[in-house]
């Protein structure tokens, strides 16, 4: 094999794990997205709550008012 063809297969097999890669890391990215939708509209969606924060490493989803936790609930 010549230098140039075993350099086009490593520089393809890279290029292929790049994408994987990239296509994984933005699947979890909307995945936390759309549980951190849930969290505000689903769970702390009523009037009664000033603010919410998601924990994504934990799934929990708090709802606040007058910076007291009113609401608690994990989100799968």
């Amino acid at each position: 094999m010549n230098g140039w063809k075993v350099t086009a297969i490593v520089f393809i097999i890279l290029f292929i794990l790049e994408t994987i890669f990239f296509i994984s890391i933005v699947s979890i990215g909307f995945s936390d997205l759309n549980k951190e939708n849930q969290c505000m509209y689903n769970v702390c969606g009523d009037e009664s709550y000033d603010s919410y924060i998601y924990y994504e490493f934990e799934g929990i989803c708090e709802c606040y008012k007058s910076g007291i936790v009113k609401k608690m609930e994990y989100i799968e």
